[in-house]
């Protein structure tokens, strides 16, 4: 089984967890980020406290990508690891996190207790909106093949057609969110999937229908977070693939994710 990854809320329950036993190590891809060698932090006040939120390292890079802005949207939101990440960077912002199922939204409300979150049940094919937003997460529903290692299921469970359907559902959420990025805004495409039917496929689909939007590169933005202190690892060039972000379990830290960076002119 793949080592527990937590994200610091706040520094200071770092010393409270090896106060209480847990034994940590620093992440591997994120300063931000820490390795749990041994103990349980789901019975640790800071985990129930909000404090630290277990998360792998990639999906915590994946939000942020997201970047800063003022008006954000995160349209398959909960269950709001991704969406805490954002509203913490944010803080100032409004952060509006849609998910189509109620007790998932209702589950996501619990879990991210940021002030500045609104939290809606809805259809991110039909997003309950007319507002633009200069960032925008789209982390759609997919085959999860890059978290095999802790969903081993998975590969007994995916039939070759699945990913036909599963590209279905994913191109109008795109579309969709596009339909309110701001002009010069910013809008991450993701998926913790290693499929290129998910991925990139979709991607080329709806900016082939769309050319007043063009893909951004990832790779700019890693070295912008390297160069801030967020990003610790180094071997960039092994995390992209063209514009895009690419993480491989095995050959990264983490588990395997997609990332786009699409922007509109």
């Amino acid at each position: 089984m793949p080592v527990t990854a937590i994200r610091l809320r706040d520094p200071a329950a770092e010393d409270e967890l090896r106060q209480s036993g847990i034994q940590l190590v620093p992440g591997k891809l994120l300063a931000n980020a820490r390795l749990v060698v041994s103990g349980d932090v789901i019975h640790t006040a800071a985990y129930r406290e909000g404090r630290i939120v277990i998360q792998d390292e990639a999906s915590q890079l994946v939000a942020l990508l997201v970047g800063r802005g003022q008006r954000l949207l995160d349209c398959c939101a909960a269950p709001g690891g991704k969406t805490a990440i954002m509203a913490d960077r944010n803080p100032d912002s409004t952060l509006l996190a849609v998910d189509l199922h109620p007790h998932r939204a209702r589950l996501l409300r619990r879990l991210v207790r940021a002030p500045n979150v609104r939290v809606v049940a809805a259809d991110a094919e039909h997003l309950p909106t007319d507002n633009n937003f200069d960032r925008i997460l789209a982390d759609v529903p997919c085959s999860g093949t890059g978290t095999l290692a802790r969903n081993p299921e998975i590969k007994w469970r995916l039939k070759p057609e699945d990913l036909s359907d599963l590209h279905a559902r994913q191109v109008p959420i795109l579309r969709s969110a596009l339909e309110h990025l701001e002009p010069g805004g910013r809008l991450v495409y993701s998926t913790c999937s290693l499929e290129r039917e998910e991925n990139r496929a979709v991607v080329e689909e709806v900016l082939a229908e769309r050319p007043e939007f063009q893909l951004l590169s990832c790779r700019a933005e890693l070295d912008q977070l390297q160069k801030s202190g967020a990003l610790a690892w180094q071997q960039l060039d092994f995390m992209t693939d063209g514009p895009f972000l690419r993480t491989i379990p095995g050959g990264h830290p983490c588990e395997g994710f997609f990332a786009a960076m699409i922007t509109s002119s």
